[in-house]
């Protein structure tokens, strides 16, 4: 099979220097900002991985914008939501909702919870979504960073 026949190939992040999919996170070059050595990066270090600002400034911003405000609140209801434009200072609603919300809740970072409501008017229902950080995202890095140490060990005691 061809490489450009490959299910997984993207021409278009071939022809880049940086990994353009919806689904990458990619450890950048900058040995100044991304220092191995450090114990603990902050969250705006993360946002940095996953919507890097050289390739999308809005993203990485929108999300930081985002992230800061769920770290005050806690949580963050669609109401809130539906107002970002305001809190965003910038027109990023449509930004936030189809691309960065979907990515952040993919990769373990978000989830949502729905709650059910009924109105004011009998017979009025509906769902309200409650945006709230997840869990999820540590236990994912810590199961890869335990599988790579097993994997840096056999390696290394296979070779000594």
């Amino acid at each position: 099979m061809a490489e450009e026949d490959h299910p997984f190939a993207d021409a278009t992040a071939r022809k880049t220097s940086t990994i353009v999919t919806k689904h990458s996170i990619a450890v950048p070059e900058d040995e100044q900002k991304f220092k191995k050595s450090e114990r603990a990066w902050n969250w705006e270090k993360i946002v940095d991985l996953i919507f890097p600002e050289e390739q999308s400034p809005k993203r990485n911003r929108y999300a930081k914008i985002f992230l800061r405000e769920l770290k005050d609140e806690g949580t963050i209801n669609s109401e809130k939501l539906n107002a970002f434009d305001e809190w965003g200072h910038e027109k990023g609603k449509s930004n936030l909702k189809n691309n960065i919300l979907p990515k952040l809740r993919r990769i373990g970072i978000i989830q949502y919870e729905y709650i059910e409501y009924r109105g004011e008017r009998e017979g009025s229902k509906g769902r309200r979504k409650i945006i709230k950080p997840a869990k999820s995202f540590t236990s994912i890095l810590d199961s890869m960073a335990n599988g790579w140490s097993t994997f840096e060990s056999a390696a290394y005691q296979n070779h000594d």
